[in-house]
């Protein structure tokens, strides 16, 4: 397959039929990917659940979440060892969701947003998403990252605040002011001793994952301390008792609540989902891309992007169908399932079917989990998706203009809404780029350079060169400063071998330049035209230039031109 194809190509189950295809399937393949999958496995439980419970829900979607989502990405994906499940970089935008709609209005734009995934992988966007600026890849993640570590803050010090304000910096204020009168000592040092544990076994550097043997050693201290009286908030006593069977079929419930709501209701939520349904779609195609990339540069293997995009829509199709919610591809899974000896899409589905095996037996152990320790779990899992230390770097080393996009994107996170964040990070980034590539656009006098010039031009000719691309934001100034040069003069040469692009804005501003030239009595040679710019000028019609315009293939022939036509040539 040329690189060509791989970049725009579009396969159900990609990742899957490419391993088959090339090395085959067996059962030692079989072994690696169920080992791997079992690993994996572990890890997502409590990550599932604690993601779940970042959102305002019950523990049980975000499990749910990772069986579906999780298998039919895995099997309909692009990429050999994406797990996909709930991401910590997705629970900011489902908040405010929960908090208006509840679990119809998380599953309405979770659909949504696997539809717009569909819709991108089929419109080839796949290629596209790595053109984002890392700085505003940056802000999201550290932003999402600080809110995420922040709202902690009220079941880690065990405060039991409800109907929080549903604005990010208010609900900051009421939860410090109840920090220093409400702080609950018991679960605050489950908390602590949970975090400490994690970051503790992270350096023991033990390859299985120390998330669930901290939450069940905090479920046995708290399940002693609740027997002495200290009134730990666990798992099962906020959302009770966490369902035995398999996830639901949603669609008849929601339905129902659908055709309850009147017209204007219904097209307020629309209105309400649909910005958020496209943030997540953004985010979503990033995020698992970035995966798919880290992963390819790690095992020398390679995804495709679009069909890695079509599995993530169906992935979350599906979850919003089964209870779930938003899913998209989870680095710290993904990284930990081909380090665990993963070799093809197998070991994500086998991922899946661990966490099926726990909500079935399982399920009553991890009632008893404290919140506390679900929350410095979630503390863990933020930091870690964060990447603090490379916006650290970019705030030390980067240029005024990146550094501006990245403070905008994770500011307005803050500060307004992540859908404003990514609009603004977005036109940002597209306008200083627009900027810098527009001062890349430079004039050089080349009338005595010893390597253009072939003969002695007389005085009344001028010879320049472009260096650049002639488009709208930069083609007014260049030849706003030629006009300038051209009174009193018989001529200019300009020779355009390195300017690539002119698009209508630029061919609008050279036509203005010739007929200013013609006013002037002043004849315009273009010389060396490279094939997109000559295209253009092609396409508008040579002929509707005056005859004082003429093209040379190279700059000595348009020298010898003007040689020709002076009155003593022979």
């Amino acid at each position: 397959m040329s690189q060509r194809n791989h970049l725009t190509n579009i396969k159900l189950g990609y990742g899957l039929r490419d391993f088959i295809q090339k090395e085959g399937y067996r059962p030692q393949h079989l072994g690696k990917d169920v080992i791997a999958g079992l690993t994996v496995g572990i890890l997502a439980i409590p990550v599932s659940m604690a993601l779940a419970i970042g959102i305002g829900i019950s523990p049980i979607y975000g499990l749910y979440t990772a069986i579906v989502a999780g298998f039919v990405t895995a099997l309909l994906g692009g990429s050999r060892f994406s797990v996909a499940g709930p991401t910590a970089s997705l629970v900011i935008l489902l908040i405010p969701v929960n908090e208006a709609y509840g679990l119809l209005g998380i599953t309405l734009v979770s659909f949504l947003t696997g539809l717009l995934l569909i819709f991108m992988a089929h419109y080839r966007f796949g290629r596209w998403i790595e053109y984002i600026p890392e700085t505003i890849t940056l802000g999201f993640t550290t932003g999402i990252a600080t809110i995420i570590i922040l709202l902690q803050t009220n079941f880690f010090f065990g405060l039991g605040l409800e109907n929080l304000p549903t604005q990010f910096l208010e609900r900051m204020r009421v939860m410090l002011q109840a920090l220093v009168s409400d702080i609950h000592w018991p679960s605050t040092l489950i908390g602590i001793g949970t975090l400490a544990f994690m970051i503790g076994w992270k350096k023991l550097k033990v390859r299985f994952p120390g998330h669930l043997p901290s939450l069940i050693i905090a479920a046995f201290i708290a399940f002693y301390w609740n027997q002495q009286g200290a009134q730990i908030v666990t798992i099962g006593e906020l959302f009770g008792e966490i369902p035995h069977h398999l996830p639901p079929f949603q669609i008849p419930e929601v339905v129902q609540q659908l055709i309850q709501l009147d017209l204007a209701s219904a097209w307020t939520l629309l209105i309400f989902i649909l910005p958020i349904g496209v943030t997540l779609a953004l985010l979503i195609a990033m995020e698992s891309l970035f995966c798919a990339t880290v992963l390819d540069n790690q095992a020398q293997t390679r995804h495709s992007p679009n069909s890695e995009l079509q599995g993530q829509g169906f992935g979350n199709i599906a979850s919003a169908l089964f209870g779930g919610f938003a899913s998209s591809g989870a680095i710290a899974r993904s990284v930990t399932n081909l380090r665990a000896g993963a070799v093809s899409p197998v070991a994500s589905m086998v991922h899946a079917l661990m966490v099926l095996f726990a909500i079935y037996f399982l399920a009553g152990l991890l009632e008893h989990i404290p919140l506390a320790a679900m929350s410095a779990l979630l503390i863990v899992v933020a930091w870690n998706m964060s990447a603090f230390p490379r916006a650290i770097t970019l705030i030390r080393s980067a240029e005024k203009s990146d550094l501006l996009v990245y403070l905008a994107c994770f500011s307005l996170i803050l500060l307004v809404d992540i859908v404003y964040a990514v609009i603004t990070g977005m036109v940002l980034a597209s306008v200083l780029f627009i900027k810098d590539i527009a001062e890349m656009t430079r004039l050089q006098n080349i009338a005595d350079h010893k390597r253009y010039k072939s003969i002695e031009l007389p005085d009344n000719w001028m010879m320049y060169r472009i260096q650049g691309p002639l488009f709208f934001a930069a083609a007014d100034r260049i030849f706003a400063e030629l006009i300038d040069e051209i009174p009193d003069k018989k001529g200019i040469i300009i020779q355009m071998d390195a300017v690539t692009i002119l698009d209508s804005g630029g061919l609008s501003a050279l036509r203005r330049f010739v007929a200013s030239a013609h006013q002037q009595g002043v004849a315009v040679y273009l010389s060396e035209l490279q094939f997109q710019p000559l295209r253009t000028l092609a396409r508008y019609g040579l002929d509707k230039f005056d005859a004082n315009f003429q093209l040379f293939a190279s700059l000595e022939e348009a020298q010898n031109a003007i040689s020709a036509s002076q009155p003593d040539a022979d």
